[in-house]
C-alpha cells in the first residue's frame, strides 16, 4: 500500500541555508503535438514546440553556463533519440537529465503496463544518449500506477504533485521515493499557452521566490521552478529567466541544486532513511 511521510519540522538545508532552489526545464519538443480530425499535424504548433530542442536549449546552456549554476532538464526519451548532441551537451554541462514520458504521454490514460514501458524506453534511451540513467521524473500528469512503477525503474525522485511546499516522502512495500512538489507558477502557465508579458512573468516568479524567502526566516524553505525550453528559450524570455536568477542570487543563504542533489540531501540528512529501502542504491 502506498503511503506517504512528511518531516517538515526536520527540514534543513547544506551549511545552514534558508532556500532551496531547483530550476528546472520540461524538455520536450512536438512530442505531444497530436493530428488535427482531418490527420495532419499543425505546422505552426508544430515548429513552436520544436524551437525548444533546435534553438532554445542552446540559448539556455549559454545562460545557465554564464549564470555558474546548474539546472535539471526532464527530458523525453524521443528528443533523446532525435536531439543526442542536445542532451550530451546538457551532461557535458553539468547538468542533470531526468525523465519526462517518451512522447510526452498523458500518464493518466495508460494502462500499468504501458506506462511501464515508457518509463522503461526512456530510461533506455537517455542511457543510450548520455551513457547515464535518469534518477528523476515528471511525467504529463500522473496516474494512479506512477509512484510505485518509478520505485520499481529505480527512481530517485517524483515532480508532480502540486498539493504541499516542502519535499515528502513516498513509501511502499520497503521502497522509497521522494517528492519534490511543484508550484503553479510555471512559465507555462505564467506565458498563457505561449501568449503573456515577460515583465509579467517576472514580477509573478520574483513573488513566489520573495515570500519563500521571507518566510525562511522562520523554517528553511523549496522553490521549484518549472521552465519549458521552447517557452522561457525565446528571445526577450530567456531575458526573463535570466532576471530571475540573478535576483535569487542576490539573496541570502540560497541553495541552488538539481533535483537529485535536493532529494538525496532529504533522504540521507533530513528523512534518515535507510539506503536500503531506495530503489537505485
Amino acid at each position: 500500500m502506498l503511503k506517504e511521510f512528511h518531516y517538515n519540522d526536520r527540514i534543513r538545508w547544506p551549511n545552514g541555508q534558508r532556500v532551496a532552489v531547483t530550476l528546472t526545464f520540461d524538455f520536450q519538443g512536438g512530442e505531444d503535438v497530436r493530428p488535427l480530425p482531418s490527420g495532419r499535424i499543425d505546422n505552426e504548433e508544430w515548429t513552436q514546440c520544436e524551437y525548444g530542442p533546435h534553438t532554445a536549449i542552446w540559448r539556455i546552456l549559454r545562460i545557465l553556463d554564464e549564470e555558474n549554476v546548474k539546472a535539471t532538464f526532464l527530458t523525453c526519451g524521443g528528443i533523446a533519440e532525435r536531439y543526442p548532441d542536445a542532451v550530451k551537451a546538457i551532461v557535458a554541462k553539468g547538468h542533470e537529465i531526468a525523465g519526462h514520458g517518451y512522447h510526452h504521454e498523458t500518464a493518466r490514460d495508460l494502462t500499468f503496463e504501458q506506462e511501464d514501458d515508457v518509463q522503461t524506453r526512456t530510461v533506455e534511451m537517455i542511457r543510450t544518449r548520455t551513457a547515464r540513467r535518469p534518477y528523476g521524473w515528471r511525467s504529463c500528469t500522473q496516474s494512479l500506477n506512477s509512484i510505485e512503477l518509478l520505485m520499481k525503474h529505480g527512481f530517485l525522485w517524483n515532480s508532480n504533485s502540486f498539493s504541499h511546499d516542502l519535499p515528502f516522502l513516498w513509501e511502499a512495500d520497503g521502497k522509497v521515493l521522494v517528492e519534490l512538489p511543484r508550484q503553479p507558477f510555471g512559465d507555462g502557465r505564467t506565458y498563457h499557452d505561449d501568449h503573456g508579458n515577460p515583465d509579467a512573468t517576472l514580477v509573478i516568479w520574483k513573488g513566489m521566490f520573495d515570500e519563500f524567502h521571507e518566510e525562511s526566516k522562520l523554517a528553511p524553505a523549496y522553490v521549484p521552478f518549472q521552465f519549458h525550453p521552447y517557452i522561457s528559450g525565446r528571445a526577450g524570455r530567456a531575458r526573463t529567466m535570466r532576471a530571475i536568477i540573478q535576483h535569487m542570487k542576490k539573496a541570502d543563504g540560497v541553495w541552488l541544486a538539481t533535483g537529485s542533489e535536493v532529494a538525496r540531501w532529504c533522504l540521507d540528512e533530513v528523512f534518515k532513511v535507510d539506503a536500503g529501502k531506495v530503489a537505485q542504491a
